[in-house]
C-alpha cells in the first residue's frame, strides 16, 4: 500500500465492524441493538477514513501535476538532448509520460484513488447491513422470519 495511504488511513480499526456483517443472519433480537450500534460506529469510522483518503487523493493529484510540470519544464530538455531528439513541445509532452518521478506519482495517485473507492464501498456496506438488520428485527411481528427481508 502507498506510504501516503498508510500514514493517513489505518483500516485495521474498521475490520472488526466489517467482520460483523457476516454474522448478520444469526443476530437475535436481543443482540440486535448491539449490532445496530456497532454498524453505526463502523459507518462513522469508515466515513472518517474515507474523508482522509479523499484528502490523500487530492494531495496525490497535486503531486502528480507538479511532477508533470517539472518533467516538462526541467527534465525533458536533458533527456531530449542526451538522445539527440529535437526539443519541441510535443517531444516534451512525450517525455512526461516516461519520466520516473511522474510514473511514481501516477502510481501513488492510482493507489489513493483505489482506496477512496474501497472505503466508499465499505461505508455503503455498513449502511446496508444496518438497514437490513433494522428491517429484519423491527419488522411487523405478524410476519414470518423471512418476510421482513
Amino acid at each position: 500500500m502507498s506510504d501516503v495511504i498508510e500514514k493517513v488511513v489505518d483500516i485495521t480499526q474498521l475490520a472488526s465492524y466489517i467482520n460483523k456483517i457476516e454474522e448478520l443472519s444469526s443476530v437475535s433480537k436481543m443482540l440486535a441493538p448491539v449490532y445496530l450500534r456497532d454498524f453505526i460506529i463502523g459507518q462513522d469510522i469508515a466515513i472518517t477514513l474515507y474523508a482522509r483518503a479523499v484528502k490523500a487523493d487530492a494531495k496525490a493529484k497535486a503531486k502528480l501535476e507538479y511532477a508533470e510540470s517539472i518533467a516538462y519544464l526541467e527534465s525533458a530538455k536533458a533527456y531530449l538532448d542526451a538522445n539527440s531528439i529535437k526539443d519541441t513541445s510535443e517531444a516534451r509532452k512525450q517525455y512526461v509520460n516516461i519520466d520516473p518521478s511522474v510514473l511514481e506519482a501516477k502510481d501513488q495517485k492510482a493507489q489513493t484513488e483505489a482506496f477512496v473507492i474501497l472505503l466508499k464501498g465499505k461505508v455503503s456496506e455498513l449502511k446496508q447491513a444496518h438497514d437490513d438488520l433494522k428491517k429484519v428485527i423491527y419488522a411487523d411481528p405478524s410476519m414470518t422470519d423471512y418476510e421482513g427481508m
